[in-house]
């Protein structure tokens, strides 16, 4: 199920959530060429957003598709399930483990980084690292143009075939989109095109409690600081974040993102996807939160609107 067009959203709710959290952001130097958003109600055709289609360094929200990549390989028989792939798709998702999203990489495009390669191997080896892209453009969604998830979860810089994989202008870095990643989350939750045990089990894999007990039992669970910070207790939220800090390469440092499927009562289920930049802004814990709150808000009136004009 396609979401509506994020180029052609209702133009005063776009403009008048783009105000809300660029005041949000404003101490912590957020700017309009800093943030990008999507929100989307398929169920009330709603679609609207800001930079929706300006890529950014996308940190751990790309592990989304890295999920979604590896179900559809199980699902094709391509990818013989196991306990330790379990295990690492978990961990990849619920704590934003680099190492356990590097070994379903390793495992859905048949690579491993290590030494240099001289040029026909290493075409060889980028060919193979490529397969996420192929596949998400197989798809035929417009949104997927531009992304490129193609490369391994760093710490801080990269070395080796991993180096040499990024670039001599380390131009081959993660990119998404805000609206790319909405897409994603829309055909997971409310679409038909992936295989529906697929779209369970990455539904079940994003479910991320938010309560503040359980979000001060587990500091690495992505709530504080993010959307789930932000959600009244009755809401069901499925998420990933991502964040970073200094790497060692600026195009891949200070970021703070999270993307989400959201949940609450009496209003049909919305994607959002925030992405933001600056050191400022990625070190702030209380921009996020308020975006969510904003962002539900907004849905809320906006059904409440629809609802009295019916």
């Amino acid at each position: 199920m396609a979401p509506p067009d994020a180029a052609s959203p209702p133009t005063e709710p776009a403009a008048a959530l783009r105000r809300q959290l660029i005041a949000a952001g404003a101490k912590a130097g957020l700017t309009e060429e800093t943030l990008a958003f999507s929100l989307s109600v398929p169920a009330r055709r709603l679609a609207l957003g800001h930079n929706v289609a300006q890529p950014f360094y996308p940190c751990s929200v790309v592990k989304i598709f890295w999920l979604v990549a590896c179900l559809a390989q199980i699902e094709e028989g391509a990818l013989t399930p196991h306990l330790e792939l379990d295990r690492a798709l978990h961990d990849m998702i619920a704590w934003s483990s680099n190492t356990a999203t590097n070994y379903v990489i390793d495992l859905i495009s048949g690579t491993t980084g290590d030494t240099l390669l001289e040029a026909e191997d290493f075409a060889a080896w980028s060919q193979r690292r490529h397969w996420a892209n192929r596949y998400f453009r197989a798809l035929g969604w417009p949104e997927m143009a531009a992304v490129n998830v193609c490369q391994k979860a760093m710490d801080d810089d990269r070395y080796g075939r991993e180096r040499q994989f990024l670039g001599p202008d380390r131009g081959n870095h993660n990119r998404l989109t805000t609206a790319s990643v909405a897409r994603l989350l829309v055909e997971i939750f409310a679409g038909e095109t992936l295989p529906a045990a697929l779209r369970r089990r990455a539904a079940g894999l994003l479910a991320r409690p938010h309560d503040p007990g359980w979000a001060e039992a587990h500091p690495q669970g992505q709530v504080r600081g993010y959307f789930g910070t932000g959600l009244p207790a009755d809401v069901l939220l499925f998420s990933k974040a991502g964040w970073t800090s200094w790497t060692g390469d600026a195009a891949a440092s200070h970021r703070r993102h999270d993307a989400a499927w959201i949940e609450a009562p009496g209003i049909p289920g919305f994607a959002l996807v925030v992405f933001t930049e600056g050191r400022a802004i990625s070190e702030d814990l209380s921009f996020l939160p308020a975006a969510a709150a904003a962002a539900l808000a907004l849905v809320r009136e906006s059904c409440s609107a629809d609802f009295q004009t019916r």
